[in-house]
């Protein structure tokens, strides 16, 4: 399994071993004898599961909880769907908090559509709380599924990640729902007017919304297949603008990087669009395929190439690789809110400091933690030496993300046996 101790991939041995050993230890607040099974298809393969379907099943008879892979149709409680939609729901931590239930299925079904999870039956009143808690406790240690193919697959992003690479840029429209969109806009301009800006940084530790945003499993699989596994945020800033011109002229990303840039992405940004864009509302202009001058533009050049990001409100503009782009002109009245969330690959430093609130990563799955560093060997070493456990895992992690990246990109020459350094250098 790719993950470091305590953390768990989903449905897989460790997972369920997890589960029995909390349930072993809270006899109390289950209430009356019931029972929950729970099945999902399109599991990932490196799982090892029959028929890649993971499956499990909880009964309580009263005194004694026993959990045990397998499906029962007949339970009290049954969920069935899809395998990533499932990992979605089993990340979510907070479950307890009003309307969390409806929120995770409002931005489930937008990701994967209405059908995705089917439910039948309902927990006793009397153990929705310890249920509650239980998965809480799992989803703080449930990882992203690390295959990168299949997540990009079952996510609807492959094709975003070959136009990404062939075009510096891609937008995923509709990722995540206009109900959520409009909570993130609120709390952005919420945060903007307490510091009295027009625009901020840190928007990470400015509210729950920005927390979710941010790990986003879509736009967090096209940050794996540019930046690699470990990738960690530079900064979350927000900006609010109204009528007029662009003030962020043509430019890239890439912060003191002498000529010619890599060939392998450095790093990458998603845009998020609170309410729709179009040419009138100032959006941002990409100049398309610019990254592979691998060099900032030169004065004058690029604007007649350009191209203006126009996508409906709760969608995702994510380029990389040093691509150019602007900030376009605003005619029309009100103001654009957006986020933009700057991502590193992991051996860089960041442009905001990393603040490591334990508070926050008890509220969240691994995603967060690993977005923040934690996951990885870097500023770790003390007087005895390095972090090997996290230098493993995180060359591990790598690998495997580079060998399905190859994958996407329709690479066929095995990577078995190839040097490990190479393998991350293609990113």
């Amino acid at each position: 399994m790719y993950t470091l101790p305590g953390q768990f991939e989903f449905l897989s041995d460790a997972w369920i071993d997890e589960a029995r050993d909390w349930f072993a230890k809270r006899r109390e607040g289950l209430g009356a004898p019931f029972s929950v099974s729970e099945r999902f298809a399109d599991a990932p393969p490196h799982l090892g599961l029959p028929d890649n379907v993971g499956s499990w099943t909880l009964r309580w008879d009263g005194e004694t909880a026993s959990v045990a892979r397998g499906f029962d149709a007949s339970a009290d409680v049954t969920c069935e769907g899809d395998y990533q939609a499932a990992l979605m729901a089993a990340q979510w931590v907070g479950m307890l908090v009003p309307g969390a239930t409806e929120a995770l299925f409002r931005e489930m079904t937008t990701v994967f559509g209405k059908d995705a999870i089917r439910m039948r039956g309902e927990v006793p009143e009397a153990a929705v709380e310890l249920m509650g808690h239980f998965h809480d406790h799992m989803g703080r240690h449930t990882v992203e599924n690390p295959d990168l193919e299949h997540r990009a697959r079952r996510l609807g992003v492959t094709r975003h990640i070959r136009e990404m690479e062939d075009q510096g840029y891609t937008v995923i429209e509709k990722a995540i729902s206009d109900d959520f969109a409009d909570e993130v806009r609120a709390a952005t301009l919420r945060s903007l007017a307490e510091h009295q800006s027009v625009s901020l940084q840190w928007m990470t530790y400015q509210g729950r919304e920005f927390e979710r945003l941010v790990q986003n499993p879509q736009l967090m699989t096209l940050i794996d297949a540019s930046l690699g596994r470990g990738a960690v945020i530079a900064s979350i800033s927000a900006i609010k603008r109204g009528p007029g011109k662009g003030f962020i002229p043509m430019h890239t990303d890439y912060s003191h990087v002498p000529e010619p840039y890599p060939e392998f992405s450095l790093t990458g940004v998603g845009v998020w669009a609170l309410e729709d864009w179009t040419v009138e509302s100032g959006p941002t202009w990409i100049v398309p395929g610019s990254h592979k001058h691998r060099r900032p533009p030169r004065e004058g050049e690029g604007h007649n190439q350009g191209v203006p990001i126009e996508m409906p409100k709760g969608s995702v503009v994510y380029f990389h690789h040093g691509v150019w782009h602007w900030q376009g002109d605003r005619t029309e009245p009100g103001t654009r809110v957006t986020i933009h969330n700057h991502f590193n690959r992991g051996i860089l430093r960041s442009l905001e400091p990393k603040k490591v609130d334990a508070r926050m990563l008890h509220r969240n799955p691994p995603r967060l933690g690993e977005m923040l560093g934690e996951d990885d060997w870097f500023d770790k070493m003390s007087g005895q030496g390095r972090d090997h456990v996290r230098f493993a895992h995180m060359a591990q992690l790598l690998r495997f993300n580079a060998e399905k990246k190859r994958m996407i990109m329709g690479e066929a020459e095995p990577a078995a046996g190839r040097d490990l350094a190479a393998l991350v250098a293609e990113y």
